[in-house]
């Protein structure tokens, strides 16, 4: 009998978890309340009034240097230097925030003063810890290189007659007015708080020819010349872009919600790459989890669309120069936009090979043409090979024929209806000028994006208003957590228990912290246990799950106030049989 007893205690103490940190029930996430105060105060009168101002500058296309008397001395009153002006001036009227102009080189415009706006609020414990939040300020029109100031040129391609109005030739209300009037809201409500980290927030340029502007200070330590912080780091980066809630792509329940693309592991890239699936892990998709949990709570009835791709398949922004260097970037965008290309709106449909097929139709193509949205397809603008080189030409088109003025009322309203085929579909039509006597905005029936009809009229600042309160909610958490634990390893399985490890981030004295988990075919964490100490046991059951249901698992800091870090990278994959680091989990730079 007495052997018996002592081969249970034997078996008993193989099964048991060993001794380590305490681990407390299911930990809810705590909101700082001084974060709401502060968010506040962003004004959708003031961003429209913004978006209205840049809109002045005409074009802020990165290469219309030409447009300033005298560059860099006299910026004058038109053009990307000029706006660069005032953008600063914004940011510098905020106490608190430093601000400099950080010049870069651009290749389409090699000879040319070109520069992004970087203000920060330093931290006041570790300020070599950065969070950032961009967008990008240049605009461009249908040519991507076209510095023309108005649409005289354009007028004058498609046969216009005399008279006919011309206006600014890239106002870019949502793309980009509304990205840089978002930045510059989140750095005046924040600016009036106190952060432990530094907040960074930068003006873009260069975005349109190839991410020029964000592709320099996203190198490391770029970022510490620039604001002259010892040993700057970037921890992570928020980046907005087409933010603004375009008042005719998007209706209904779309001004409730935002679309937030991040990229896995491969990152999400090509025209024909697939969309990602939860079973995966990235930096990119923690930052996810950390909006949706620290940002998006404190705005009501406002939601996040989860995209697991970088961007819309073989579209990109100044996220993709941040994560080229390894860190953690997502954007922020509108739920639907005014673009002629399919994939904007669509995103990706998998063909027979399993990849992105090109058959791709935007949500817009099958309304009918009497429907306003249908507009947004309206293409770019295409000169004829005689016109060339104007600078207003986007090039030559087998398909789409030389824009003309519109021939009758129908096409007025709803454009040409060309005869073009995508497959077995319709889906092509093209806008035309409207050169009646008086017209407003000669270019009204064409898409709204890298248009002179993306007008300053177009954003609905009450819904960009929201997106602003929600990045700026997640800066400040960042801005007033800890770093992520360090050598994080968990051991053992899901259908007995899990064994974690890890330590704090060097310069961080933490003593809690929150183990938690997600379902493999879940985007967010379905459990979560506080712990103290470095070392824990979980079970299956504490962290919400059957024995034996596969789960990721990863473990933040918490910091003082509850201000919770991002989670530990990489996770662990756990199944019935062991714990793992995911296949190509570490390899978070590589694309498909």
């Amino acid at each position: 009998m007495r052997r018996a007893l002592l081969g249970l205690v034997a078996a008993l103490f193989l099964v048991l978890p060993s001794p380590g940190a305490r681990a407390e029930g299911n930990a809810t996430p705590k909101l700082d309340g001084e974060i709401k105060g502060l968010i506040d105060r962003i004004d959708p009168a003031r961003i429209q009034t913004n978006i209205e101002k840049l809109a002045t500058f005409q074009n802020r296309n990165a290469c219309s240097q030409n447009l300033a008397p005298n560059p860099g001395v006299d910026n004058g009153t038109k053009g990307i230097l000029a706006s660069q002006d005032w953008v600063k001036a914004q940011f510098a009227a905020n106490k608190g925030l430093k601000v400099a102009f950080a010049s870069y080189f651009h290749a389409n415009c090699p000879t040319s003063l070109t520069q992004n706006v970087v203000a920060w609020l330093p931290g006041k414990k570790h300020p070599e810890r950065l969070v950032v939040i961009g967008g990008h300020l240049d605009s461009r029109s249908f040519g991507v290189l076209d510095t023309d100031p108005t649409t005289a040129n354009l007028l004058s391609i498609a046969g216009a007659q005399s008279g006919t109005r011309t206006q600014e030739n890239a106002p870019a209300g949502d793309d980009a007015g509304a990205q840089t009037t978002l930045v510059l809201e989140a750095a005046r409500a924040l600016s009036r708080g106190s952060f432990d980290n530094t907040i960074v927030f930068i003006s873009f340029s260069g975005e349109e020819q190839g991410l020029f502007g964000s592709a320099d200070p996203a190198v490391p330590g770029r970022l510490a010349e620039i604001t002259g912080i010892p040993n700057a780091k970037v921890v992570a980066m928020l980046n907005n872009d087409i933010s603004g809630g375009d008042n005719l792509a998007n209706t209904g329940d779309d001004f409730s919600a935002f679309r937030l693309y991040s990229a896995g592991t491969p990152r999400e890239r090509g025209s024909r790459a697939p969309d990602g699936t939860t079973d995966n892990t990235s930096p990119a998709r923690g930052l996810m989890r950390f909006i949706a949990t620290f940002g998006v709570p404190f705005v009501d009835g406002f939601s996040m669309r989860p995209v697991l791709r970088e961007d819309r398949p073989g579209r990109g922004s100044d996220q993709t120069s941040f994560i080229n260097n390894g860190v953690p970037a997502v954007r922020f965008i509108e739920s639907h936009e005014c673009s002629s290309s399919p994939v904007d709106n669509k995103g990706c449909t998998i063909g027979a090979d399993g990849l992105c097929t090109a058959a791709n139709l935007s949500p817009f193509a099958a309304l009918p043409r009497t429907d306003p949205r249908h507009n947004c397809l309206h293409t770019n603008f295409v000169c004829a090979p005689t016109d060339s080189p104007l600078s207003s030409c986007t090039g030559t088109s087998t398909v789409i024929p030389k824009t003309r003025v519109c021939a009758n009322d129908d096409e007025r309203a709803h454009g040409i209806d060309l005869p073009a085929t995508f497959g077995s579909q319709k889906f092509l039509n093209e806008g035309c000028v409207d050169d009646t006597p008086g017209i407003a905005n000669p270019f009204h029936n064409f898409q709204r994006q890298h248009v002179p009809n993306d007008r300053p009229e177009n954003p609905t600042a009450d819904y960009e208003a929201r997106i602003a309160k929600v990045m700026s909610a997640t800066l400040a958490s960042l801005a007033r957590a800890p770093n992520a634990p360090v050598d994080f390893a968990a051991a053992g399985n899901a259908t007995s228990g899990v064994r974690v490890t890890f330590n704090a981030a060097p310069g961080d004295k933490v003593e809690k912290f929150i183990v938690a988990a997600r379902a493999t075919n879940e985007n967010f964490h379905r459990g979560r246990v506080r712990v103290e100490g470095t070392n824990a046991f979980v079970t299956p059951a504490q962290l919400g799950f059957a024995p034996g249901e596969p789960f990721f698992i990863s473990v933040s800091a918490l910091g003082d106030g509850n201000h919770e870090s991002l989670f530990a990278y990489p996770e662990f994959r756990c199944d019935a049989t062991a714990c793992v680091i995911p296949a190509g989990a570490l390899a978070i730079t590589a694309s498909k």
